[in-house]
C-alpha cells in the first residue's frame, strides 16, 4: 500500500510537537528506514500509520484509507492489511509460538483450516517450526522477534511496519531478522522500519527518512545513516 503524509503535525498536551508539518509519500513495494535520535518522532510517525494515534493537523492516507476520517468500527479491518512489529514483541506469555500466531487469525474468525495452513506457513518462513510448541520465555530474544514477525505476517499484509525490530539483538541475530524483512519486501510488501542501527542502514542502502525534533530533515533514496 502507498502511504502519504500531507501537512501532518502531531501535538501532545500541553504543547509538545512530536511531528511538525510532515509531507512524504511512500510507494507500494518500497523499503524505507526511518532514522533519528530518541525523541525525534520516529515512533509517533509509525503509530500514525498504524492508527494508534491520529494527527493533530493534516492527513495520513494509507492505500484508499484516510486514517483521520476512518470510523473506529473500520479500524480492525484496516489493521488486517497492516503488519506491526513493536519494540517489546507483545507476545502472549501463556501461549506457545504456534498459538501466538494462530490467535491473531482466530480473533478475526478466520476458518480453522486456513488458520492452520497460514500458521504453518509463516512459522516456516521465519525458521521456527521446531520451536512451535515452546513458550516465549523459552526462546531467545531473536527467536521472540521472529515470532513477532510471523504473527504480523499471519494476515498477509500489504504494509509491514517495524519499530526498532533489531534494537536489542546482537549483530548476527539482527542480520537474520533483516533477511526476513528483505524477503517480505521482495514479495511486494511495503516495509517501513525505524532503527538506530547504522550498520544495517549503511549495508543495504534503501530509502532513508530522517527526523529531527519532529521535522523531516532528509528523504534520500539509496541513503546511508549520515547525510552525504
Amino acid at each position: 500500500m502507498n502511504v502519504t503524509f500531507s501537512g501532518v503535525s502531531k501535538i501532545f498536551e500541553p504543547d509538545i510537537g512530536a511531528l511538525i508539518d510532515i509531507n512524504l509519500n511512500i510507494s507500494q513495494g518500497e523499503f524505507v528506514y526511518v532514522i533519528g535520535q530518541t525523541g525525534s518522532g520516529k515512533s509517533t510517525l509509525l503509530r500514525l500509520i498504524t492508527r494508534e494515534l491520529l494527527p493533530s493537523r493534516g492527513t495520513v492516507t494509507v492505500g484508499d484509507f484516510d486514517l483521520r476520517r476512518m470510523r473506529n468500527a473500520d479500524v480492525p479491518y484496516y489493521r488486517r492489511d497492516v503488519g506491526l512489529v513493536a519494540q517489546d514483541f507483545k507476545l502472549i506469555q501463556s501461549l506457545t509460538v504456534y498459538e501466538n500466531i494462530a490467535f491473531v487469525m482466530e480473533a478475526m474468525s478466520v476458518p480453522k483450516e486456513i488458520v492452520a495452513d497460514r500458521t504453518r506457513d509463516v512459522i516456516n518462513q521465519v525458521g521456527l517450526w521446531r520451536r512451535r510448541g515452546m513458550h516465549p520465555a523459552q526462546l531467545s530474544g531473536g527467536e521472540q522477534q521472529r515470532v513477532a514477525i510471523a504473527r504480523a505476517l499471519a494476515n498477509s499484509p500489504s504494509l509491514f511496519v517495524a519499530d526498532e525490530p533489531t534494537g536489542n539483538l546482537d549483530f548476527h541475530t539482527a542480520a537474520e531478522v533483516m533477511k526476513i524483512l528483505f524477503a517480505i519486501n521482495a514479495a511486494g510488501v511495503t516495509v517501513i522500519m525505524s532503527t538506530h542501527n547504522q550498520a544495517i542502514v549503511n549495508s543495504s542502502r534503501q530509502r532513508v527518512i530522517e527526523l529531527e525534533a519532529g521535522r523531516l530533515i532528509r528523504d534520500e533514496k539509496g541513503g546511508s545513516y549520515t547525510a552525504r
